[in-house]
């Protein structure tokens, strides 16, 4: 039998796995090779909403795939629902796709039939479209938040002023003692929604950004500049909130703490080829082993915007680069030299196992590399849909 470590020495010299050979749009034979996509010239594909809408019903979306197809008995949740409503409305601002239309009010009616009469969310929703809980985790009420504060500054009003109310009625069962996943993701939404009322959004931010803070705080030590005792899940989205509210309410305080606590995480997820997120089989616990698998999507999407948040507001060119390297993560730029992106399907795989790509193509993996896709033609404002070849993006 081949252990994991040997098994992953030899896929880190692989390019693309079997099946992937017949349709493989990439071409690299070492990570530091530029990845070039063969039908429009970009070092990485445009954006597309294809296998989200093969995901999508008249409900919402479906959570979970198997292989391409949506797996119906995973029901729906919450979650992926913000996820994707946020996709969808940044989608239609850089595409003006009809499309996109369609499904952002396909979503926000789903996350409308989730939210309950005190305002707080339910997540689970099984496919005969009966709930499975009563309230919703705590991510999930910070999830919904950051949906309606994106979907609040759509250009259709309808959505907007629909968004609007409630992003108001969720945000009280939003409190200072939330962890903080749940209030980073709150954050974001806050950020989002001073496009809408400004000084609203202010007054939303301060507590929530102290009590990330406070976490900070509580956790750091000389050698972990972090907010808990242990890495785990889409981490770059604390930084990347912190950053966010430093901005929001021009505080130099936040603006420092955001990029100590991003250096920190690129530091440790980043070698001198690649970005290396931290494992979900165990994660990352000051002071122990770290977990090299499953890596997640969710992890590389998250640094790419977190990366390029920072490099907006401090022009360091190492953010650039490294948001390239994350990005790259989803082309064979990792450590099995594996692409998670399936080109036929327009979607991405659900991470690397220790034995390779996982076949399936669900929600959460598709929608992270998406917004990771918006994020770089937003820093990259010539790279716009429609006809014609954009310009490159620069890569490191």
């Amino acid at each position: 039998m081949v252990s994991c470590s040997e098994q992953t020495l030899r896929n880190s010299k692989l390019v693309t796995s079997a099946h992937q050979k017949d349709e493989a749009i990439f071409v690299s034979t070492t990570f530091e090779a530029r990845h070039t996509c063969s039908t429009n010239g970009l070092p990485w594909p445009l954006p597309t909403l294809r296998h989200l809408q093969r995901l999508t019903d008249d409900c919402g979306i479906i959570q979970h795939a198997r292989f391409w197809c949506p797996d119906y008995s995973t029901g729906y949740c919450t979650d992926d629902n913000s996820r994707a409503l946020i996709a969808v409305t940044r989608y239609a601002r850089w595409s003006h796709d009809d499309d996109a239309q369609v499904l952002m009010l396909r979503y926000l009616a789903f996350l409308h039939f989730t939210q309950q009469t005190d305002g707080s969310m339910r997540n689970f929703v099984s496919y005969a479209r009966t709930f499975v809980e009563t309230i919703g985790s705590q991510d999930c009420q910070g999830q919904s938040l950051w949906a309606f504060g994106e979907a609040s500054a759509s250009p259709l009003e309808a959505v907007a002023h629909l968004a609007a109310e409630m992003f108001r009625r969720v945000l009280p069962h939003i409190t200072p003692d939330f962890p903080p996943h749940a209030l980073a993701y709150a954050l974001l939404g806050v950020c989002a929604h001073a496009h809408y009322d400004p000084m609203y959004a202010r007054d939303a931010a301060r507590p929530l950004a102290a009590a990330l803070q406070a976490h900070y705080t509580r956790a750091r030590t000389a050698d972990w500049e972090w907010f808990l005792p242990i890495l785990t899940y889409a981490n770059a989205r604390l930084p990347q909130a912190l950053l966010g509210a430093g901005q929001l309410l021009e505080d130099a305080t936040l603006l420092e703490m955001g990029v100590r606590t991003l250096d920190f995480l690129r530091r440790e997820t980043f070698n001198t080829h690649y970005f290396s997120p931290v494992g979900s089989f165990g994660w990352y616990r000051h002071g122990e082993t770290r977990a090299t698998f499953d890596q997640q999507p969710i992890d590389a999407g998250a640094m790419v915007e977190a990366c390029l948040t920072a490099y907006r507001l401090t022009h360091q060119p190492a953010y650039e680069v490294d948001a390239c390297t994350a990005m790259g993560w989803f082309y064979g730029r990792n450590v099995h030299g594996l692409s998670l992106y399936d080109p036929q399907s327009g979607g991405c795989h659900d991470g690397l196992q220790c034995e390779g790509v996982n076949e399936n193509q669900g929600a959460e993996s598709t929608i992270v590399h998406l917004l990771a896709q918006l994020a770089i033609a937003r820093h990259q404002p010539e790279l716009q849909a429609g006809p014609g070849v954009p310009a490159p993006v620069r890569l490191p």
